[in-house]
């Protein structure tokens, strides 16, 4: 009888301290307006020393890290270096200012200062349409250095006082002074090469943005569960060896890198799932809309490769984790999303988006009974067309062009609109007697616009998400490719995500949008939306000065308009409540998108509401969503927790597939918090209530719902 086996990498508690000090002293320098503990001990003021030549500071033979008045260099080049180093630390840019030189041509002075220095200067006469976004923050951080004849730099005043934020650690390399280091340092990859998938460097961040708090406290282990029959394909053994060492070796890379083999009786890969710390850390902040995505398939075995995507607060991919199946049965299914949802600790999302498939959606409502299950657009367009070609004859590209339209105009936003045009493509192309159009059409409560409303969906269900998927597999998964080529190119394309999703994120940190007129309201939401939302938000404001408002009941406090835009078939039916300031649409943009549509925004105008009331402002679009500060008091943070977390989730891994076991896992548990309870009694919790910490952990039975399936591990 097969065993469950579970490994897990040790950590050297001395480099854990050592990583965790290092945490430590860069969090000390991340908030900017506040004095640096270290050798500078008031930063927030203008140092001076006299014009005279100084003599050599003694602390130039010391090194410290942070500028000191009277520091010594003996080159512009070690000068700038120093400086440049303490603001990649630090979390700014810098750029040269003033410079003086004598009459023979040397340098006398030189200032060195923050890129966010200065403001920017208005044009009265030069109006742009779509003007950049500020950077100048007429910030007050410089160094200024005289030099003697002897070429030595000195440093004779210094100021650190920043009136922007700070760029984290982990993306100050992403700004303009320390870009050409980076690019020197930049390894050079060979595809052939296995290991080469993940940088070095970035894999470190990724554990370092891990350890510097997710919120979710779960640490990677890798585990094995077995089938009790044999359920294989030939796969050779070299390929499944090397797909193992793979993830072994990005185990070793990031401690905190989670991986689960399902084997069959006689030891034999089957299915495989791995996702690292930042995956889990975004799923905690982004989980709340998930895109399953299966239709790409890997090498000569034509393995099904499985995704779970996610979007950001950028509207960007993100991957939450990546599996290898067998097939694409009931079975392999369920051990999937189980493992999923164990290693997530249990957070179910609130939509859920897959493709056509049967056995997906009976496996989803036993395992994500809370999330409402959707099938994605990109798909249905997609096998529609190839469907649709054999009976177009030539008109692929017309066919194509009105389903689209079918799907993502806005005149078929109605059940009634969607319905006619849906007849009325079938009847133009002949269709009407294809039994999948018959079929899909049977289940468009799940996928067609006008039943999608009600729960949140973001871009997932939006034109921009079909071509932002269309363009992930042409990227990266062009082909089919062999297994270990497949492994590589997947954590290059996860690596290339990432540092487009952090030079997003510096850009929205450094800049602001312009509205395109003062109005509250907009300068409100440039404050709080990132870049890319507030384009959305700034779209349906501008929409709504062309819509018509009236009024249609007055029932109590409750007022009931319609909007509508002259011309326009479509409007929305709109109640607003003043004295709470609550506004919800007919169109319910707000429940699937997250962001008020032109008709609530139209109410809202009309009322003289100048500010957009904060239950409107989601936090998932924020500039600040993955931040964590409202969890600080129950995140779970250090190596010393680490290692408890590893047991916890490899004993979650283990006991959701068997509900004798969860329910011994469960009584122990309970057991746990009784005399964890009584010992936390007259003891410092630092105000925090254990027995709530561990009652509110997210995966009890009531979340884990399996009925009408018997699975077991073995």
């Amino acid at each position: 009888m097969a065993t469950n086996h579970a490994f897990s990498s040790d950590e050297n508690p001395n480099s854990s301290q050592l990583r965790a000090t290092d945490q430590t002293n860069l969090d000390q320098t991340h908030n900017f307006g506040t004095p640096i503990s270290g050798d500078i001990v008031t930063p927030n003021y203008l140092a001076e020393t006299s014009d005279q030549d100084p003599k050599i500071n003694s602390y130039s033979k010391i090194a410290p890290r942070f500028p000191i008045v009277g520091m010594v260099f003996y080159s512009e080049e070690e000068a700038y270096n120093f400086y440049n180093s303490y603001a990649r630390k630090r979390g700014f840019s810098v750029r040269k200012g003033h410079l003086s030189k004598r009459k023979d041509g040397s340098v006398q002075c030189r200032h060195y200062i923050c890129s966010n220095e200065g403001k920017r200067q208005l044009h009265p006469t030069h109006i742009t349409k779509k003007p950049r976004p500020l950077e100048r923050t007429n910030c007050l951080a410089r160094i200024e250095f005289t030099v003697n004849r002897e070429n030595i730099w000195v440093v004779r005043r210094f100021s650190d006082e920043h009136n922007h934020p700070m760029a984290s650690p982990n993306k100050a390399c992403l700004l303009r002074s320390h870009r050409k280091k980076v690019q020197k340092e930049r390894p050079v990859f060979a595809e052939s090469d296995l290991y080469h998938g993940v940088r070095p460097d970035t894999a470190k961040e990724h554990e370092d943005m891990a350890e510097t708090g997710t919120g979710t406290g779960t640490a990677m282990v890798s585990g094995t569960n077995c089938l009790r029959k044999k359920r294989v394909r030939d796969l050779e053994k070299g390929d499944t060896q090397l797909i193992l060492d793979f993830l072994k070796k990005k185990q070793i890379e990031e401690p905190k890198f989670f991986y689960a083999v399902q084997l069959d009786e006689g030891e034999r890969f089957t299915n495989c799932f791995w996702a690292d710390a930042k995956s889990v850390a975004d799923y905690t902040y982004f989980g709340d809309a998930v895109c399953f995505e299966t239709s790409y398939h890997s090498s000569m075995y034509d393995l099904p490769v499985a995704m779970f995507i996610g979007m950001n607060n950028h509207k960007q991919i993100i991957v939450f984790g990546g599996a290898l199946l067998l097939d694409e049965t009931i079975e392999s299914f369920l051990w999937l999303f189980k493992t999923f949802l164990a290693v997530m600790s249990g957070k179910q999302p609130e939509t859920i988006f897959t493709n056509f498939s049967v056995a997906v959606s009976e496996v989803i409502s036993a395992v994500f009974p809370m999330a409402t299950h959707r099938i994605c657009l990109w798909h249905v367009v997609n096998i529609a067309c190839m469907h649709g070609q054999a009976q177009t004859f030539g008109q692929q590209s017309s066919f194509r062009k009105e389903f689209e339209n079918l799907i993502y105009g806005s005149e078929f936003e109605t059940e009634s609109g969607f319905c006619k045009g849906w007849d009325n493509v079938m009847m133009k192309y002949s269709l009407n007697g294809n039994s999948w159009f018959s079929d899909v059409l049977n289940v468009r409560q799940k996928w067609a616009p006008p039943y999608q409303c009600s729960s949140f969906a973001g871009i997932m269900a939006s034109k921009d998400w079909y071509m932002i998927m269309g363009n992930l597999f042409k990227r990266h998964f062009y082909r089919k490719l062999p297994l270990g080529k497949f492994m590589v190119q997947y954590f290059k394309s996860i690596t290339e995500l990432r540092e487009k999703e952090w030079l997003e994120d510096l850009e929205t940190l450094r800049t602001r949008p312009v509205p395109l007129v003062d109005i509250p309201m907009l300068a409100e939401v440039a404050d709080s939306y990132t870049r890319t939302v507030y384009i959305d938000f700034e779209h349906e404001y501008k929409s709504q000065l062309a819509c018509i408002c009236e009024t249609l009941t007055v029932n109590g406090s409750m007022y009931t308009y319609r909007v509508s835009v002259p011309q326009k078939p479509y409007m929305g039916i709109v109640e607003f409540e003043p004295s709470e300031v609550k506004v919800s649409c007919s169109c319910k943009k707000f429940e699937s998108m997250g962001i008020l549509c032109m008709h609530a925004l139209k109410v809202l105008n009309n009322n003289n509401i100048l500010y957009l009331p904060g239950q409107y402002i989601l936090k998932r679009w924020s500039k600040y969503a993955k931040d964590e500060s409202e969890n600080d008091a129950l995140a779970v943070r250090g190596s010393e927790n680490g290692r408890v977390w590893r047991k916890l989730v490899e004993l979650m891994v283990k006991s959701s597939f068997c509900k004798e076991i969860l329910g011994i896992v469960e009584n122990g548990l309970d057991k746990f918090i009784g005399q964890m309870e009584s010992l936390a009694q007259g003891l410092d919790t630092d105000e925090v209530n254990i027995g709530e910490i561990l009652h509110s952990n997210p995966l009890d039975s009531n979340n884990i719902s399996f009925e009408g399936f018997e699975f077991s591990t073995r």
